[in-house]
């Protein structure tokens, strides 16, 4: 996130001395970790120059060249980046080198995955265990080949007009949908194709669906089977294609396994669509419009009354589908608000729905919503307020970054054939956008 009210938040809450911050990102350039990096330097930097402790975080705080806080930072980047520069230059108490062959969203068993997991507590023995297994299993033919026949069941739905894939997911697989959304909506989203996925979506009536689902039901040791077989089993009947993977291993570790599955699949379900999954070549067109945005502040975004978007949604019928998009503090009570307006879109339309907050969307989905089909009707929210805070060693705050975001985005999308439509959730007046997000969902849709 780059929202300045989550940034404070998060902030407040951690004793910054005793954590580890990963900077991470292939290109060394990434936006928003290099933001949060020069952030966090600079809260560092306070409590070392407030305690005597020391006399800064290193060359990219206030204070340069000093040392305070440096083992505080990992840098995780490919070999000949800018991040990877300052680290050789001392500023992380750790470098590692990352595989320049390996994009990012097939990274998860490289050491962007692996490091995170190791200093949460993993054992790594039992994580690559789970992946050499399932890499073994997918080298086998078709028949016994669990990675190519999830292949297959995704692109020939998908060739046969049944592009939103629905992910169901037990609630400890939650985060693990938001992965499968990244990987299959980057990989494939690109030349006017590509997978939907849908993941997060309330559980709804088999006759709530339209006819462009195809349904991947993620089923665990820990999940109730009976429910699970039923939920599969009421799809099926209502002429929904289900594939049911029981996910590998008994428990945590076993999820190494999944990312090996998932990321072979999708490779093959994209070559079974013709599309090559190994690039995102419409990501930096927004990153770039984002940058003429900041150069130039007093630009505004033109929005819509909310009530006036959802009637709009109203007619709305399937292949197409309604993107939420949220550059707003990430909450409980947020998100639950996005999942009863998403339960109401689609038991009203029938049509799909995703959600995102930005600017993680950006790194995410976003690539589908600017190069896959040109069906999507995008609800974009912004904050009818931004509490100032600066970016440390930028002329721009941390709000005006997430507008600049924001508006870059819709304009590109708008572009390439999108209907977007910006919307202000919250300001002065009202202190509760998850209550104005409910009362509107009540007011259009009952």
């Amino acid at each position: 996130t780059v929202n300045p009210e989550s940034i404070a938040s998060l902030t407040g809450s951690l004793d910054l001395a005793r954590t580890l911050f990963f900077v991470s990102s292939k290109s060394g350039t990434t936006v928003e970790p290099l933001s949060l990096e020069s952030h966090f330097r600079s809260s560092l930097y306070a409590i070392a120059t407030a305690t005597g402790s020391g006399t800064g975080p290193g060359p990219s705080s206030p204070a340069p060249g000093s040392g305070a806080g440096r083992r505080n930072f990992v840098a995780l980047t490919d070999p000949g980046t800018p991040l990877s520069e300052r680290a050789r230059a001392g500023e992380f108490g750790t470098w590692v080198a990352t595989p320049e062959d390996v994009g990012g969203r097939f990274s998860a068993l490289s050491a962007f995955g692996m490091m995170p997991a190791a200093a949460a507590g993993m054992d790594l023995h039992r994580f690559a265990e789970s992946a050499a297994l399932m890499a073994q299993q997918c080298q086998g033919d078709a028949k016994g080949n669990p990675g190519l026949q999830l292949g297959a069941f995704l692109a020939a739905n998908a060739l046969e007009g049944r592009d939103k894939v629905t992910l169901i997911t037990p609630p400890e697989h939650a985060i693990f949908g938001m992965w499968v959304e990244q990987l299959l909506a980057e990989s494939t989203g690109k030349e006017g194709k590509g997978l939907v996925p849908i993941a997060g979506e309330p559980l709804l009536q088999p006759e709530s669906y339209g006819n462009d689902r195809q349904f991947v039901v993620i089923e665990t040791a820990r999940s109730e089977e009976l429910q699970f077989q039923q939920t599969a089993g009421e799809l099926e009947s209502a002429g929904h294609p289900v594939l049911v993977v029981k996910a590998s291993g008994p428990d945590k570790h076993g999820v190494a396994g999944e990312f090996f599955r998932w990321q072979f699949a999708t490779a093959a379900a994209a070559s079974l669509m013709d599309i090559y999954p190994f690039d995102q070549p419409d990501v930096e067109a927004a990153k770039i419009r984002a940058r003429e945005l900041l150069s130039d502040l007093d630009q505004d975004l033109d929005t819509v009354p909310l009530a006036d978007a959802l009637r709009s949604l109203e007619d709305i019928v399937p292949p197409a589908y309604v993107a939420l998009i949220a550059f707003l503090p990430e909450s409980a009570n947020l998100t639950g608000a996005f999942s009863s307006l998403r339960r109401a879109i689609s038991e009203k339309t029938g049509v799909a729905t995703t959600f995102g907050y930005g600017p993680r969307y950006l790194h995410s989905i976003g690539q589908l919503y600017k190069g896959g089909p040109r069906n999507a009707v995008v609800l974009g929210f912004v904050s009818g307020k931004y509490d100032d805070l600066a970016v440390p060693g930028a002329s721009y705050t941390f709000g005006q970054l997430s507008l600049a975001q924001a508006g870059g985005d819709f304009a590109v999308m708008a572009e390439r054939g999108q209907k977007v439509m910006p919307i202000r959730l919250g300001d002065s007046r009202t202190e509760n956008p998850s209550r104005e997000l409910i009362d509107a969902t009540e007011q259009v849709f009952g």
